[in-house]
């Protein structure tokens, strides 16, 4: 017997995506793209430093300053505010990274477990749980079952991507740092130069990850094309076979059901 195991109709897809792509439309407008313009950084740096020599120049006695230093003094204020300038880009771009990885995965589970989903056959308390419980790789076996994603499909690669990067972001060191680093090295290598001598990312940490705008986009078309992939149903034959954490919640409520 064929059963229903979860619906996605067309308005649902399409408002989730509309939800998704306002996020990013204006998180973008509002958060980072006044740092995507290097140009325009560098000029805010120049002015920074000029602003600096202006100040500096009211205190400037001929008779024990040499003019020189304050001039080196500038030019070093120039970078350290275009480094700072430059470092709260990356920040603003990470959180908005961040929030529509916490976003996408809020929802896919939001949507496992609503009346479109085991809500609507589903009366015990374990299985919820568990889609809620359950890690990032685990969640995708679900639709790994159902043939959507084979081995080595650029967007699950793509959506796994984001989540390194994100859980590097927030927890710093740790098994996504590392998993990063290796994979994708070039996350820790701003300027490109790290790369010509791989002993030197030995050296890096989670304070050296960096993304750059197009990131933003990447990862924002996998989520978009991840919804797109999801077929109008999702049913037990549709399924080869069943994950083990799943078919272990439902033996977990049967039992509860059992003594009752």
């Amino acid at each position: 017997m064929t059963n229903l195991l979860f619906y996605m109709y067309e308005y649902r897809r399409k408002h989730t995506i509309a939800k998704h792509n306002f996020y990013v439309e204006q998180g973008k407008i509002r958060l980072t793209d006044q740092f995507s313009d290097q140009e325009k950084i560098a000029q805010e740096a120049s002015r920074y430093a000029e602003e600096f020599l202006e100040n500096a120049s009211r205190h400037f006695d001929p008779d024990r300053h040499d003019p020189s230093d304050f001039y080196d003094q500038a030019i070093e204020e120039e970078r350290d505010f275009h480094i700072a300038l430059d470092s709260l880009g990356n920040a603003a771009r990470l959180a908005l990274i961040s929030g529509m990885f916490h976003a996408w995965d809020k929802e896919l589970r939001s949507w496992l477990t609503s009346n479109d989903g085991i809500g609507y056959w589903y009366r015990g308390e374990e299985l919820p749980k568990a889609i809620w419980r359950v890690n990032f790789h685990e969640i995708i076996k679900l639709f790994e079952c159902a043939g959507l994603f084979p081995k080595g499909d650029p967007i699950l690669r793509k959506l796994d991507l984001c989540r390194l990067v994100v859980n590097t972001y927030k927890h710093g060191s740790g098994s996504s740092e590392n998993d990063l680093k290796d994979l994708y090295p070039e996350f820790f290598d701003q300027y490109g130069f790290r790369s010509k001598s791989p002993d030197i990312l030995k050296f890096t940490n989670y304070e050296d990850l960096y993304v750059k705008p197009e990131h933003i986009d990447l990862f924002s078309e996998a989520v978009i094309a991840f919804w797109n992939l999801v077929p109008d149903h999702i049913t037990t034959e549709d399924l080869t076979y069943i994950p083990e954490w799943f078919d272990s919640a439902v033996k977990r409520d049967k039992k509860k059901a059992g003594a009752a």
